[in-house]
């Protein structure tokens, strides 16, 4: 297969050898003749050829350019739990937290352990960043768990249960359990038995005033 920008590159030597030829023959004959005039018609013999030489290494240099393959790299695909994917550099897109995002991911998650929502030494902020990123911030208890329902180790939801918000209120065990909260999301409603009272939590958690832990067992307002 020829190399991009082939035909081009032959049309520019030809544009050369064709001013070296032309403007040769001009200077000669101008020399035996002693005429000006066909010096004058080799110089511009010379510059209309180096245009064209010009404009066809120009066209070769865009061809080469538009056949050159994209270089690919391996990047972490956010919400696949660290697998990786061979994209273009071109079109790679890396969620990434802010500082303030990032400290934020560590608290919610302490809090989430020390209320007995998460367990304890499960999960790897490290390892959802990119996926809570990818929620974007600020960073609350809905994102990071969110995150989690797809990026989540094994035995990260062990201790809290959700449904899909769009099914309703879920139906909750009885009497003789331990008292539940929720937590309400556009798609999900977290459920779990929190040792902090929620509003204790979301003040930990500082929890914006549309996503908040509530009893499961009050009225929802």
């Amino acid at each position: 297969m020829a190399r991009p920008g082939t035909v081009d590159r032959v049309s520019a030597a030809i544009s050369v050898a064709g001013a070296v030829v032309v403007a040769g023959y001009f200077v000669v004959i101008g020399a035996q003749a002693g005429h000006p005039a066909l010096f004058v018609a080799a110089a511009v013999a010379v510059a209309v050829f180096g245009v064209m030489a010009r404009r066809s290494w120009r066209l070769a240099r865009r061809a080469e350019v538009a056949a050159a393959p994209v270089p690919a790299t391996a990047v972490v695909v956010p919400g696949a739990g660290g697998a990786t994917s061979t994209l273009p550099d071109a079109v790679r897109v890396v969620p990434v937290l802010s500082a303030e995002g990032r400290e934020r991911l560590d608290r919610v998650l302490d809090v989430l352990v020390g209320a007995g929502v998460l367990p304890d030494g499960v999960v790897d902020p490290d390892r959802i960043a990119a996926s809570v990123a990818d929620h974007g911030e600020p960073v609350t208890s809905g994102t990071v768990l969110g995150a989690l329902d797809e990026a989540g180790p094994d035995g990260w939801d062990a201790l809290l249960d959700h449904h899909p918000a769009e099914d309703g209120v879920p139906v909750l065990p009885g009497a003789g359990r331990p008292r539940l909260a929720w937590l309400w999301t556009d798609r999900t409603v977290w459920v779990a038995a929190p040792s902090y009272d929620p509003a204790e939590l979301n003040d930990l958690l500082d929890q914006p005033a549309y996503e908040l832990w509530e009893w499961a067992d009050e009225t929802r307002v």
